[in-house]
């Protein structure tokens, strides 16, 4: 047993919980299309309680355990609904179920606005439903620590696209960033897109309001407004180091010295181009689902938007919204079978723009 302090809520609620998440994993019978996953939406039964209030805009994201402790700064910055994956297998359950309960019982702000979802393979099923439960101790340091990183637990495939799908056909406000969760948004920006763009009335359900994405070092302070994130020396454009012309497209430059607003404003309109993959909020009922076929590295992100362009989106660039990633992304610092899953998924994005040319006969638009 764990010895952490003492519990923020009663033993009562703390077994309730518990229960909660075992009985959605004993009951386990929805599979992904592969038959691969189970998959257990909303395991702590929050959904029902949830409406989107006042910030009909929500962030729906995804991870391993070993990167699940970012849900606590990130609830921190964002103020709206937040709709979570988390995958799992036998190895890994007793530290991701019971991190996914702690930060549940621990943070009220999570429990009124988070949605946990659980993905794990289908041999794993006797295993994790054999998952004792830990003592919940808040006012300590958590002392269990992960056993995977997100592309290497242990023989499974990152499933990015099944893990994107469920957190965002959970949501339940109108408009949704689908984000990585080594993300941190800039401050107010759920409240400023509902006061600026939602309640203006200029929100378009074809329009995906590109959110430019930086990169700062390990440990480094996130900047929370753009002021701030303009005299970081330690800020740099989003994998400008891995594949410049991936986020090029964003015009940084541009974005950087436009007018100074208080108001969360369209800035300009770019013209979407293989292989640009942007950050955006969109409408959640226009939005395209990722293609479940693409896991590990390469095309799962860059696939559902060469379908929005097809589909006649605008893609536009919001003045004063930004993301940072947690860390600077290197070439050298990725898993080891990187590239042949990159060369593996190129060949299924060729077919998969095939697949568009048939669903969108009338468009003139290409990947």
């Amino acid at each position: 047993m764990l010895q952490e302090g003492n519990p923020i809520v009663g033993e009562r609620n703390h077994i309730s919980g518990w229960d909660q998440i075992m009985r959605k994993i004993r009951d386990a019978c929805v599979t992904d299309s592969s038959g691969y996953y189970f998959i257990l939406p909303d395991i702590l039964g929050s959904r029902k309680s949830q409406s989107s209030g006042t910030h009909d805009v929500a962030v729906a994201t995804h991870t391993t355990s070993n990167n699940l402790q970012n849900l606590v700064q990130l609830n921190e910055r964002w103020q709206g609904q937040i709709s979570i994956s988390v995958l799992t297998q036998s190895h890994d359950a007793e530290y991701a179920l019971y991190l996914i309960w702690r930060l549940h019982e621990c943070h009220e702000d999570i429990q009124r606005k988070v949605i946990f979802h659980l993905v794990f393979p289908v041999w794993s099923h006797k295993d994790i439903i054999n998952t004792t439960p830990h003592e919940i101790h808040c006012d300590k340091k958590l002392s269990m620590k992960a056993h995977y990183e997100n592309f290497e637990i242990g023989e499974l495939q990152y499933p990015h696209n099944i893990l994107r799908n469920l957190a965002l056909k959970m949501v339940t406000a109108s408009f949704v960033l689908v984000m990585d969760i080594d993300l941190l948004p800039s401050a107010n920006l759920s409240s400023s897109f509902q006061a600026d763009i939602i309640n203006s009335k200029i929100a378009s359900n074809q329009t995906a309001y590109v959110v430019p994405v930086f990169e700062t070092g390990e440990g480094d302070n996130i900047p929370s407004t753009k002021e701030d994130l303009l005299t970081d020396r330690n800020i740099q454009p989003f994998y400008i180091n891995v594949c410049p012309k991936c986020q090029n497209q964003t015009n940084y430059k541009k974005w950087k010295y436009l007018r100074k607003s208080d108001k969360l404003q369209l800035a300009f309109e770019l013209q979407w181009k293989y292989p640009f993959e942007p950050f955006f909020i969109a409408s959640k009922s226009s939005l395209p689902l990722y293609q479940e076929r693409f896991k590990q590295y390469g095309f799962n992100r860059v696939s559902q938007i060469c379908e929005m362009h097809v589909a006649g989106f605008n893609f536009s660039v919001l003045n004063n919204a930004f993301l940072v990633h947690k860390g600077y992304k290197m070439k050298n610092k990725f898993y080891s079978q990187k590239d042949v899953d990159h060369h593996e998924n190129r060949q299924r994005y060729e077919e998969f723009k095939k697949v568009l040319e048939s669903s969108y006969p009338d468009s003139k638009r290409k990947c």
